[in-house]
């Protein structure tokens, strides 16, 4: 995951998106709203006093969707550039520069840490040290999100294969990306698919709702939760 080449797209980067997405009907904007709901939807009742994570958020597009409706939210990324725009959009957002390896904050910091459509831009052989670090600042019980590509889905595969910055993107599976966050010591994993239909309606929620086990939504969203100081006490013994 190379810092540079999202310096290089941070101005014209929700216009590559569009681009790429719009032979399917929808909007960026649409996809953006979506994600702000299925992190808040993550969240539940305990959303008004959460601090959150978001790691990998380049411009911060979704933050304006969840920052009036958490505690605190703080924002991470590798892309200077990227990051500058964020802090100038979202000034109620704390921003800060990420290696792509060591999150800089001490652990058990957040109530959730998420990565929304990030892994597939990190090199395979880091994914695991990417998720030992998000369940790391993750206080215990706190949930760690990840929202990625699904392979299986052709669109997705299509969007991908034509996109210029994903240039170099290898798709994690889910059930690759289940096996790591095991390995990385979450506990409770769940996985839902989403996005069966590029539109903002009523009856394309339901229909998400309804078909959330079937594994060939547009992308999917692995939740799991970290252990208590007492837990991880016993997986390091």
């Amino acid at each position: 995951m190379s810092g540079m080449n999202f310096d290089r797209h941070a101005d014209d980067y929700s216009a590559r998106i569009g681009e790429a997405v719009a032979v399917f009907g929808a909007r960026h904007d649409f996809y953006i709203r979506n994600k702000g709901g299925i992190i808040l939807d993550l969240l539940g009742s305990t959303a008004a006093g959460a601090r959150l994570l978001d790691v990998g958020c380049g411009l911060g597009l979704v933050h304006p969707y969840l920052v009036d409706h958490v505690a605190e939210l703080h924002g991470v990324d590798i892309s200077e550039r990227s990051l500058a725009a964020a802090r100038r959009a979202n000034p109620a957002v704390r921003y800060a520069a990420y290696d792509g390896l060591s999150l800089p904050y001490r652990g058990g910091s957040f109530d959730c840490a998420f990565a929304i459509n990030v892994m597939h831009h990190v090199p395979p052989e880091n994914w695991p040290g990417f998720l030992v670090e998000m369940a790391r600042v993750v206080r215990g019980g706190g949930q760690v999100a990840v929202i990625e590509h699904n392979p299986l889905n052709p669109a997705t595969r299509w969007i991908v294969r034509t996109c210029p910055l994903d240039e170099g993107a290898v798709l994690v599976g889910a059930r690759r990306l289940r096996s790591l966050f095991a390995a990385s010591g979450l506990r409770t994993v769940t996985t839902r698919y989403v996005l069966f239909t590029p539109f903002d309606t009523p009856l394309a929620r339901s229909v998400d709702h309804a078909l959330a086990r079937v594994p060939l939504g547009a992308q999917y969203v692995m939740r799991g939760f970290a252990p208590s100081s007492a837990e991880r006490a016993l997986q390091a013994a």
